[in-house]
């Protein structure tokens, strides 16, 4: 399926780009932030990971398996970031802190470099499940239902979202 070999193209090479910045960072710099109440660059990179591994490639494999919600739409939003932009909109998205929510900073390097082998492997694994009959869809927080190609493609256009964060972040 061409759109997932251009999706899991794209998704490498924003990949490569967080990956190979993460091998020439000292262990100080993932905790480098902006202010007292925004993340750390070591946050940032436990956000990529855990919202990859933990929500994104899950909500691929339910529709992959379910026809629920088959016939739901995206919204304006939805619409916008995938249709027009490519992409969410260059601003900046603030969600109030929670428990939940605000990632973990993480032990060491080390454990961002081994979620990053997890994250790779994980994308990998997943594109090679598409198939003709992926009908179902699954609700998106912003712009409401996604089909298992959405959520694929949502990987890349998030990790690109974050580059102007690291960009911030690396600039201190």
């Amino acid at each position: 399926m061409k759109t997932i070999q251009k999706s899991y193209a794209a998704f490498e090479a924003v990949f490569n780009t967080w990956q190979n910045a993460l091998t020439n960072y000292k262990e100080a710099d993932l905790s480098k932030r902006l202010s007292e109440d925004s993340w750390t660059l070591g946050q940032v990179y436990v956000h990529l990971i855990n919202s990859t591994l933990n929500f994104h490639i899950k909500q691929v494999n339910l529709c992959l398996n379910s026809s629920d919600n088959k016939d739901s739409k995206k919204n304006f939003k939805g619409i916008l970031a995938f249709n027009i932009l490519n992409g969410f909109p260059p601003i900046k998205i603030k969600v109030p802190p929670t428990e939940t929510y605000t990632p973990k900073h993480p032990a060491n390097k080390q454990e961002l470099l081994d979620g990053f082998e997890r994250v790779k492997l994980g994308m990998n694994e997943c594109q090679t499940k598409f198939n003709s009959n992926q009908q179902g869809k699954t609700a998106h927080p912003a712009f409401a239902f996604l089909n298992a190609v959405e959520w694929f493609r949502i990987v890349d256009m998030h990790w690109r979202h974050h580059l102007r964060q690291k960009s911030e972040l690396d600039a201190i």
